[in-house]
């Protein structure tokens, strides 16, 4: 028969035939028995907290912990769910994270333990926490805050630039590697990696700028007597703005001004200080941006002194380790004035009332008794001003004092000692020439006593070690008697291949396993002869890196002459030949501070290198007086001031002055103020924010750039004439400002000056960007009727007026 059935909406399946009516409720029942006896099994669940041994040991010991959560689960069908919780230091901390998933499972199922596993990755539980019960204080840990509001949290956003996405919950700021959380429970907190457990731990927030009231001017100068010009300065007025530009990066956490400047003074050749100079940013800008809280003082010159010696340990490794510099650097970050140095310079401050404070001396004079003791135990010869490593002509007892080894005092033949009748032959030689009793009374007699007295002690040490190992003796003497320091003099020494390279990978892997199988030929003089073994072993290590250096063909002739010039300077960065393996030369970088005055009429500091470092400080403030916003004037009067012998010389006038408060429209009766003269709102035919100016300018024969507003070339040679009339023009004008006409007329070299009666010189009225950027510059931070510094462009010098 037919079964006819119907489906009614909310009633149950049914048919017209009672039979099989009843054997589909039957079914029915039986199926919903079987669905509530699966949903009556309950989930088993077991957490607990494993400990396992790690391979890196901390002073918590070498056992981690962590918490495991592993459930049977049979809805909606059965299977299994293991997830892991962080590795922790302590067993407390694991037993909490255990807590804690539990209670997500409890309360969110799976996914919210899922979620709460990986949110105690990133957790770091403070005492109080592992002492406490599993609350509301962990509320972001277990619940979902968008499950509870159903809206999305408004993550926060911290201060300053260079953050970046770490994570859905946390911003980092790579260069201080400082993490921001921006929802969760720890929201609006900075958070470091420790080093040693690789946890997160709270720190402070970061350092919010301060705008101090404070302005600065600053210029540098050079002045080349002979030859090349061997100084270099870096004048950075806007650290943010160079780190932006430079280094693509941001500098969102000084205070400002921040401003770095640096004089580097060449010593041999002027390589190394303009390879410093070029280099400077790239140290100094990294540092600053490697913290982001607040610097102290002492942090600040820590600073400066590891960006000295960073400078120099990449300049050793280099093709002109054997060129050198001494440098100065200040930095100023707000009313923080820092200052680092190491050679021949000096930083002094120069104030209004004509007093002077030296701030900085560098220590580098070898004549100085503690100094002059070091460098000759150093076997460092002085001679005429300048100190040398090696040097012809010297007397025997000079010669003697000088030496390095046993060898080198007895002067023995090429291959070295043969037998110990040899060492007396030349011992009984070099006594007849230095006793002090066979001397006249003309010469230094102590001298000569000491002379004598290593003498001897040279003869017993020679013979000592050649009783030893004669074979052994004659290694060292080849070693000792080697030029480490030239390519040639390093090759034959280790048997490699002596021809310059720019790739010299393969040269110093074959001259690395030579050193070390010289080294091994002379491990039984070891404890006998320890100074000369000593010795002998850097002098390897040396030749290595001699020829790791990259030196072409054509340049390796000009570098090793400079192991030929001495130093005036017992204190520089770089060369190399000077400092290793004896240490004649040394790289102490000195630092000191200052607070910059923000009320009163301002201050001057001088940075000085070489010859200008010698100038008395007050006569540095009487250099300067006049000048009291032509920083590069005052420096330009400072090097014309240095000994006339100094061959090239160079200084830095920074100005500060308390800023002043802009100036009111109106005047207190309320008549409108004497109008200046720039255009603003009440000039309808020139564009406003531009400013009237007139001119001088001196063009120089060096200028490769055609300038068609030029009347004439110019009878300057150089910048440095140029500089120099202009400096003179500069001068008279600030005694006697009416003489401009006068002196435009005589000494400019632009058409302006062609102009007839008051319009000589003038350049009308000029806005922002239509001037090279040192002009505008140097224009718009003008006041009415001032003048300016000395400003160099592509045009020549130009003092200009406002």
């Amino acid at each position: 028969q037919r079964m006819n059935s119907v489906l009614v909406p909310g009633k149950k399946l049914c048919s017209i035939h009672r039979a099989a009516n009843s054997a589909l409720s039957q079914h029915i029942q039986a199926t919903h028995d079987a669905v509530d006896a699966h949903r009556s099994q309950k989930d088993i669940i077991n957490i607990t907290v494993e400990c396992q041994e790690s391979d890196v040991i901390t002073d918590s010991g070498s056992e981690k912990y962590k918490a495991l959560f592993h459930g049977l689960l049979y809805r909606p069908t059965t299977r299994e769910l293991s997830v892991e919780g962080p590795e922790r230091d302590t067993k407390a901390e694991a037993i909490k994270d255990s807590d804690v998933m539990g209670k997500a499972y409890e309360l969110e199922g799976e996914l919210g333990l899922k979620r709460v596993a990986q949110r105690l990755e990133r957790k770091v539980w403070s005492k109080q926490e592992i002492v406490g019960a599993v609350d509301s204080s962990f509320e972001s840990l277990l619940l979902d805050p968008l499950a509870k509001t159903g809206t999305k949290q408004e993550k926060l956003i911290p201060p300053g630039e260079g953050w970046t996405r770490f994570n859905d919950e946390m911003l980092w700021n790579a260069r201080s590697e400082v993490y921001f959380v921006q929802i969760g429970s720890q929201m609006g907190k900075y958070l470091m990696k420790d080093t040693r457990s690789k946890q997160f731990q709270e720190v402070n927030s970061p350092h919010s700028p301060l705008d101090i009231s404070v302005s600065v001017r600053v210029g540098g100068a050079n002045l080349v007597r002979r030859g090349t010009k061997l100084e270099r300065t870096v004048l950075l007025a806007e650290l943010p703005k160079i780190a932006r530009l430079a280094m693509k990066f941001p500098l969102s956490f000084l205070d400002s001004p921040a401003s770095a400047f640096a004089l580097f003074q060449g010593l041999r050749s002027a390589e190394a200080a303009d390879w410093c100079a070029k280099n400077f940013h790239t140290r100094l800008l990294p540092a600053l941006a490697s913290k982001i809280h607040n610097w102290e003082t002492r942090e600040l010159q820590d600073v400066l002194e590891r960006v000295i010696k960073e400078l120099d340990s990449e300049l050793l490794k280099g093709p002109i380790a054997l060129s050198g510099c001494s440098a100065i650097i200040a930095l100023l970050l707000g009313d923080r004035l820092v200052v680092s140095g190491v050679g021949q310079v000096r930083a002094v401050l120069l104030f209004a009332d004509g007093s002077v404070r030296q701030l900085l001396a560098g220590t580098h004079d070898f004549l100085a008794a503690g100094e002059r003791e070091r460098v000759e135990e150093a076997c460092g010869i002085i001679r005429n001003g300048l100190v040398h490593r090696t040097l012809d002509g010297m007397d025997a007892a000079e010669r003697i004092l000088r030496a390095r080894s046993c060898f080198e005092v007895l002067d023995l033949e090429a291959g070295g000692p043969v037998d110990e009748k040899q060492v007396r032959s030349a011992y009984r030689r070099l006594a007849l020439r230095v006793h002090p009793d066979k001397r006249s009374e003309a010469v230094d007699v102590e001298a000569y006593t000491k002379a004598f007295a290593q003498l001897d002690a040279a003869k017993d040490a020679a013979e000592a070690i050649l009783a030893i190992d004669g074979e052994a003796c004659r290694e060292l003497y080849k070693v000792l008697r080697a030029d480490v320091h030239t390519r040639e003099g390093a090759a034959e020494l280790l048997g490699v291949d002596k021809a310059a390279t720019t790739d010299t990978e393969q040269v110093a892997e074959e001259a690395e396993k030579a050193a070390r199988w010289q080294i091994k030929r002379l491990e039984k003089l070891e404890t006998a002869a320890a100074k000369e073994h000593g010795l002998a072993k850097a002098m390897c290590n040396e030749a290595v890196e001699t020829l790791r250096r990259p030196c072409s063909a054509e340049a390796l002739p000009r570098q090793e002459a400079l192991l030929r010039v001495g130093l005036p300077t017992s204190r520089a960065i770089g060369v190399r030949d000077l400092r290793l393996p004896s240490k004649i030369v040394e790289m102490s970088p000195e630092s000191a501070s200052w607070h910059v005055p923000t009320t009163g009429q301002g201050c001057r500091l001088a940075l000085l290198a070489g010859a200008t470092a010698a100038i008395p400080s007050q006569r540095l403030a009487t250099l300067a007086q006049g000048l009291p916003k032509q920083p590069k004037a005052a420096a330009l009067r400072w090097c014309g001031e240095a000994e006339a012998v100094a061959a090239s010389v160079g200084a830095v006038c920074v100005c500060f002055e308390p800023k002043k408060r802009q100036s009111e429209p109106a005047s207190a009766s309320g008549l409108p103020t004497k109008r200046h003269r720039s255009a603003g709102a009440t000039s309808t035919v020139q564009q406003a924010g531009s400013v009237f100016l007139r001119h001088l300018l001196f063009r120089h024969q060096q200028l490769r750039t055609p300038d068609p507003a030029a009347r004439r070339e110019g009878t300057a040679r150089n910048l440095g004439e140029a500089e120099a009339a202009a400096l003179s023009a500069l001068q008279s004008l600030l005694a006697a400002p009416t003489v401009f006409g006068k002196l435009c007329r005589e000494k400019s070299d632009c058409q302006t000056a062609n102009q007839p009666g008051n319009m000589t010189g003038h350049l009308g009225w000029v806005g922002r960007g239509e001037q090279e950027t040192s002009f505008e510059e140097a224009a718009f931070a003008l006041e009415p009727n001032e003048f300016s510094d000395l400003v160099s462009t592509t045009r020549g010098v130009h003092i200009i007026q406002r």
